[in-house]
């Protein structure tokens, strides 16, 4: 499983940064979906995101029927969330499952990959222009 689960991980930072956006479940009066921690001690909490609307869907289960599959631009993402989750100990789940499993990543690990990603396919594009 665990190597599904890392797979989930980089299908998220591909389409994240092809997409230039992510979801989230988010519910005015709740807040953003999140869970308690499966495998680090230290996480006060796991928030979760995906790469797709369609994979945010399936998890509009009983428990979050009411949230509403919201978008968050990638540039947002990474200079207005992640160092706040670094500070607070908030891991990111990415394209976790219906059965709310996937990896739980360290904010900024995520960022780092994420970074490293939108910079792979930034310079990717400057080579094909020319």
């Amino acid at each position: 499983m665990k190597e599904q689960y890392l797979k989930n991980a980089e299908q998220f930072v591909e389409e994240a940064c092809e997409n230039l956006n992510l979801f989230g479940l988010f519910d005015e009066n709740e807040g953003w979906a999140n869970c308690h921690a499966h495998d680090n001690a230290d996480a006060e909490a796991v928030y979760l995101f995906w790469s797709s609307e369609k994979l945010a869907q399936k998890l509009q289960n009983a428990e979050w029927a009411n949230y509403k599959v919201t978008p968050i631009h990638l540039g947002v993402f990474l200079d207005s969330w992640l160092d706040g989750m670094q500070a607070q100990k908030v891991f990111a789940g990415v394209n976790w499952n219906e059965e709310l499993y996937g990896l739980e990543i360290e904010a900024m690990v995520l960022k780092n990959s994420l970074v490293e990603k939108s910079q792979e396919l930034a310079k990717d594009e400057t080579e094909t222009v020319h």
